[in-house]
């Protein structure tokens, strides 16, 4: 009986890491496309698209192969995109200097900005300022009237900035949307883009929003900026800290539309996620004119582990026809999740708002030896698969070619096989978040406990029979 124990427990153990094999067939991949390699290239680098990023079962993207013609296993490594971003910095912080109208009067506020303005023949010149002993502003010959726009003095910021964090007081609940503009003199003002409005939501969890960010990096050295905000709001603005632009741009990321997520309630929204890969932002959208509604994005990945949150934001659609504005993508941290949910929060519900998910991933780039005969095929997709890829300097330092000069590949002929790799038939009859590696670490473990329950039987009745056996003597 103990032999059969154990002859049983390593059947399902090798049944287990079946799924381990270190090699795998191009046909045991879910996602499979030909490889078009330039003529006379020894060494080409391709880009994954959308299609593939979503039928990766690794997080750090193991599951992938490439073949020759005779089915032969080819080299290649995975390369970090030459324009990869670094870390940002932060500036000093900027304090902000409010600026007044006049109206005939001679005493400034505290704090306001003069700005003085005399031109001659052929010649001008701007005088600036800023007065902090000027009379209080509830003083009775402080007549000005505070405007809508502060000014910071930035002419001395030698670095190029990408966002701005405001040290601002503004109304709850609301999109506040601001200007920013920059100038030479005071007298001619260029707007500089801004991406999304600001917000607070009250409540606990409530998403928040304090960066202007940049559409374009701004050097801001010799100039003056203004940020002014609708006149109707209810903004006190104190200072602002610049994040300095990276030296190198960003890979644009890789967007992928996910199906329609699953509702649960009026508030919520679910979506089963089949691939791996990190997750560097969600970008949630409303088809439904003049919405806004605040979210919670959350995920898991296994359906009995709680609910862990990821981000914060705001899904909007505001604005009249033609000058519409919505809300941009919200980063996530690269998390990798089996299960994806959006909750709306501060009373809000999801029913009508027509919400569309994308998924935005990290670009990633292959470096393919042209090995063997052609054509090459780009295989992926094939759960608890070891890596088989090479460090990108053996490549690089066989064509002794940076990596950016090296020629590109293409990808044709994409072929699809569905759930091909999560385990074929076993793994389409489970439920969707539950691992088949679970379920099969279970199927030992019950194996093993109904196979012992049987040798306990088998010891009981022996011992009745020689207790029988001895009683009759």
């Amino acid at each position: 009986m103990i032999r059969s124990l154990t002859i049983v427990l390593l059947w399902l153990g090798t049944l287990a890491c079946a799924q381990a094999q270190e090699n795998p067939a191009a046909s045991e991949f879910s996602w499979r496309a030909t490889l078009s390699m330039p003529a006379g290239a020894s060494v080409a680098r391709v880009g994954l698209p959308a299609q593939a990023m979503v039928q990766l079962q690794s997080r750090e993207a193991h599951d992938i192969r490439v073949f020759n013609a005779e089915g032969e296993a080819v080299a290649f490594s995975l390369a970090v995109p030459p324009a990869a971003a670094v870390a940002s910095a932060q500036t000093l912080t900027y304090p902000a200097f409010p600026l007044f109208t006049t109206r005939h009067t001679k005493t400034a506020a505290k704090g306001a900005v003069k700005v003085q303005l005399e031109q001659t023949k052929g010649a001008s010149a701007v005088w600036v300022h800023f007065d902090d002993a000027g009379k209080a502003a509830n003083s009775p010959e402080a007549s000005a009237t505070r405007l809508p726009s502060v000014l910071f003095d930035t002419r001395k910021e030698k670095a190029s900035l990408s966002a701005l964090s405001l040290q601002a007081d503004f109304p709850a609940n609301a999109l506040v949307h601001f200007s920013l503009a920059s100038s030479t003199d005071l007298v001619h003002w260029t707007p500089l883009a801004l991406r999304g409005p600001l917000f607070r939501f009250e409540g606990e969890n409530a998403p928040a929003n304090q960066t202007l960010a940049l559409e374009q990096p701004y050097q801001p050295e010799g100039r003056y900026l203004r940020l002014s905000w609708d006149a109707q709001a209810n903004v006190q603005v104190k200072g602002f800290t610049g994040t300095v632009a990276p030296a190198l741009v960003a890979p644009e990321a890789v967007r992928a539309s996910l199906p329609a997520g699953l509702p649960d309630g009026n508030t919520s929204l679910t979506w089963p996620i089949d691939f791996a890969t990190p997750l560097a932002a969600l970008h949630l959208s409303s088809s439904r004119p003049n919405t806004l509604v605040p979210v919670n994005i959350l995920g898991r990945n296994d359906s009995s582990q709680p609910w862990r949150l990821l981000g914060q934001t705001v899904v909007y659609r505001v604005g009249s026809a033609g000058q519409e504005t919505s809300n941009p993508p919200v980063a996530l941290g690269y998390p990798s999740v089996r299960w994806l949910r959006v909750e709306a929060t501060n009373g809000m519900t999801l029913a009508g708002a027509d919400l569309q998910a994308s998924a935005e991933f990290a670009p990633i780039e292959l470096l393919v030896l042209a090995s063997g005969k052609a054509p090459f095929e780009l295989v992926l997709g094939r759960a608890h698969t070891a890596s088989s890829a090479v460090a990108p300097s053996m490549l690089t330092q066989l064509v002794k070619t940076k990596l950016e000069n090296l020629p590109s590949a293409t990808l044709t002929d994409i072929r699809l096989t569905p759930h091909a790799a999560r385990g074929g038939a076993l793994q389409r009859a489970l439920p969707v978040g539950t691992e088949q590696r679970s379920v099969v670490l279970w199927v030992v473990l019950l194996a093993g406990v109904l196979v012992l329950a049987g040798v306990a039987y088998a010891l009981m009745r022996q011992l009745s029979s020689k207790a029988g056996a001895n009683s009759r003597l």
